[in-house]
């Protein structure tokens, strides 16, 4: 019986519906696709390696490492509820790289752009979407892969922030369940 699982399960379905709500954000920007996208993927792999070397200072470090437990720990836990692992995999795969692209690229960072500047909206929007993702220092990584993730809307389009969103989550979902 569903609600016989834990309350993960619960929180679980909630949040693929919140993230489903927000879909139709993704109407209010405008999507395309550079033809040097392929530029926006060599500045995430840059972000990956500059944001490892962050991680590698041990107080980010380990603080980057409880948030790897905790989201192997969510897995882990999400897979016992019916549906859970494709629920997670809708989120992490679908529902979150374009909710939270359009949300934080699409909207936040063309808003701080408008209002105070180009440079601002990298910061702002990679920060918020950092410390939504890991409070404290943690998100400093993030916030690096983040910039990336800002870089390859602002030049590229939405789309490609998107993918590469879902490149990064699909190999985060993969080590999870021991894909990768």
């Amino acid at each position: 019986m569903y609600f016989a699982k834990p309350p993960i399960c619960l929180g679980l379905y909630i949040g693929a519906v919140i993230y489903a709500a927000f879909l139709p954000a993704g109407l209010l920007t405008q999507w395309r696709l550079s033809r040097a996208f392929p530029l926006a993927f060599a500045a995430y792999f840059l972000a990956l390696i500059a944001a490892g070397l962050i991680a590698a200072i041990p107080p980010i470090g380990a603080e980057f490492q409880r948030l790897q437990r905790a989201q192997a720990e969510f897995f882990a836990r999400a897979a016992t509820c019916p549906l859970g692992t494709v629920a997670v995999g809708a989120q992490a795969l679908i529902l979150a790289p374009l909710v939270e692209e359009t949300l934080f690229r699409g909207m936040l960072f063309e808003e701080v752009k408008r209002k105070v500047g180009t440079v601002a909206a990298y910061l702002v929007s990679s920060a918020l979407f950092a410390v939504l993702h890991s409070p404290g220092l943690g998100a400093l990584p993030i916030f690096v892969i983040s910039l990336a993730l800002a870089y390859a809307y602002h030049k590229h389009g939405l789309i490609s922030s998107v993918l590469i969103h879902f490149t990064q989550n699909f190999i985060a979902f993969a080590m999870a369940h021991g894909g990768v």
